[in-house]
């Protein structure tokens, strides 16, 4: 991705995802009153438990995915060559329930050590009523923005030309309690034809984080910056 829009979203994601594993600390004062460690304050505020009345059934099919998922990411580069990774899906509503924030994780793999991180933030406009997002790559410094919404009761496509001349569609498939998949899909001819590029499997986590490994999973495509998470 070449273009750079609201660093500041990069902060809010990381701060989000503090809140979604978890990790807000609070100690109790004079027995009542809960002081919030000042390191923890902006994800304590930026955590919201339901969306915004005003989003009204804006909100159904893409709350649907708010919660903790495992993903299998499977890439399919232009040569045929196929790669698999594994990582997690955090999904929740933030800033008083008026946007939806995900955290993509991708497992360390290969040579690399560390997991890759990113993050997307979806509102609903509420001249247009159709959902923006921003998708945030915060090491190398990326933002693609999208626009689109819900289809059907099942379904949540988003379409950006951020990544160049190529028209990209990401969508949340077959939204059921426990599972979904995930595409990302390219367009060279303007959406008459589209290209699968990726797809994750999308399984609700039900185990205890603490039996998980200690690798966190995460949310970029495997084949880099250039497209979705993996």
């Amino acid at each position: 991705m070449k273009k750079h829009y609201a660093v500041w979203l990069v902060a809010a994601g990381l701060s989000s995802s503090v809140s979604a594993c978890g990790r807000v600390a609070a100690t109790e004062k004079d027995g009542n009153a809960p002081v919030v460690d000042p390191g923890f304050a902006l994800a304590t505020e930026l955590n919201a438990t339901s969306p915004h009345p005003s989003l009204g059934d804006q909100a159904e099919v893409v709350g649907r995915l708010v919660g903790a998922w495992d993903v299998e990411y499977t890439h399919f580069a232009k040569d045929g060559k196929t790669t698999r990774r594994t990582g997690e899906f955090i999904v929740g509503w933030v800033m008083d329930g008026r946007a939806i924030q995900i955290l993509w994780i991708v497992d360390p793999s290969g040579t690399r050590k560390d997991r890759e991180v990113y993050t997307n933030l979806h509102w609903l406009d509420p001249k247009s009523r159709a959902w923006r997002s921003a998708f945030v790559d915060p090491e190398h410094g990326s933002v693609a923005r999208f626009t689109g919404g819900p289809v059907g009761h099942d379904r949540f496509v988003l379409e950006t030309q951020d990544f160049g001349s190529t028209l990209a569609r990401w969508s949340a498939n077959d939204i059921r309690p426990d599972s979904f998949v995930w595409r990302d899909e390219g367009s060279s001819d303007g959406g008459k034809t589209w290209k699968l590029q990726a797809e994750y499997q999308m399984k609700r986590r039900t185990a205890p984080a603490a039996a998980r490994q200690s690798s966190l999973p995460s949310a970029f495509p495997p084949h880099g910056p250039v497209s979705g998470p993996g």
